[in-house]
């Protein structure tokens, strides 16, 4: 006569059914955040290509405007504007390194982020590992 069934078998499937909706959730946390870093590394390698291309097009134009101003000696107002034009130019470099600045800590916040949800997937995988192992050895002993 078969032994009747283990009165703690209802419990731990619901407790490894719950443990299985929370990795399940925990996975596709994984996933966001995986695809967060990636789009931050992704905005950062184009904030640093956008740095490189405005220091070579503000190198550029300011040989542009000195050459300029080389070849037309003004007045005090004129040299004025020039040098606040040059000043413009540089400025953009700045606006530029403090977009990368940005991008920089917005990519280390996505690993930290990324690094978070893989220990939580981790770790609930574990516990929906370990209640599946103890449901099966439930059924076994009933």
């Amino acid at each position: 006569m078969p032994s009747p069934p283990d009165a703690r078998l209802p419990d731990v499937r619901r407790i490894g059914s719950l443990a299985q909706r929370r990795a399940a959730l925990a996975e596709a946390e994984l996933l966001r955040a995986q695809r967060a870093s990636e789009a931050a590394r992704q905005a950062l390698a184009d904030a640093r290509q956008a740095l490189a291309d405005c220091i070579v097009d503000v190198a550029e134009r300011r040989a542009a405007l000195r050459a300029a101003c080389q070849a037309d000696p003004g007045d005090s107002p004129m040299l004025r504007r020039w040098r606040q034009a040059d000043q413009a130019q540089i400025d953009r470099i700045d606006v530029a390194r403090r977009l990368v600045a940005d991008r920089e800590r917005e990519r280390d916040a996505a690993e930290l982020a990324l690094g978070e949800a893989l220990d939580r997937q981790r770790a609930l995988a574990r516990r929906r590992e370990k209640y599946t192992l103890i449901e099966a050895e439930l059924r076994e002993d009933g």
